[in-house]
């Protein structure tokens, strides 16, 4: 059973020692999931589930890697997960299925994202993008989906509710950039998944 819960992990990432990272993909039924997960969940929805416990399973094996325990995960007010009994760091999850991602930072808070790339996010561009990073990125679907989940990681390092227009984000490289917001910045990492964006902070 372990190796089975195991298996979707297609990709695991570790750009520092307090950083650790795990990509699940969902090939699984949710009977499947649910016996892996082992715990029962309230939600209707059965794709958002599946992202549920998926995500909540590459923490586990982000644990795993790390040597801490699993003691589940809960939400503050803010909707900003926390995991039972690390006592340093912070973690960070997101989903776009069929993936679902965990993130571990064994030193400070930390944001990760998951997005598809959809021609659909154009009729919603201007609504996070501003004036410099549309000159950047242009018309190219995949650039404005790297700049809206690079916001989305930068979002939940800060764990309150803050419109994605007023974070700033410089392109570095394509799959490097800083993001800036109440006089912090952060520097975020991109990977390309399979039609997908994966963005964490570092």
């Amino acid at each position: 059973m372990l190796i089975r819960c195991y298996m979707p992990i297609i990709k695991t990432l570790s750009p520092k020692d307090s950083i650790t990272i795990s990509i699940w993909k969902i090939d699984e039924s949710l009977n499947e999931l649910k016996n892996v997960f082992g715990k029962s969940i309230n939600i209707k929805n059965e794709i958002k589930l599946m992202e549920h416990i998926a995500s909540r399973l590459a923490v586990k094996y982000c644990c795993n890697i790390i040597g801490n325990e699993y003691g589940g995960i809960s939400k503050d007010d803010n909707g900003k997960p926390s995991l039972s009994g690390l006592k340093n760091g912070g973690i960070s999850i997101s989903h776009k299925y069929p993936y679902a991602v965990g993130m571990i930072n064994l030193e400070n808070n930390c944001g990760i994202d998951v997005e598809r790339v959809d021609e659909k996010i154009k009729r919603i561009q201007n609504k996070f993008l501003n004036d410099k990073e549309m000159k950047y990125v242009g018309d190219d679907i995949k650039g404005i989906t790297k700049i809206w989940s690079v916001k989305e990681s930068t979002y939940k390092v800060e764990g309150e509710t803050i419109p994605l227009a007023k974070i700033n984000v410089i392109r570095e490289d394509d799959n490097f950039f800083k993001s800036e917001i109440n006089n912090k910045s952060y520097f975020v990492r991109t990977v390309d998944l399979n039609g997908h964006v994966v963005s964490f902070t570092t």
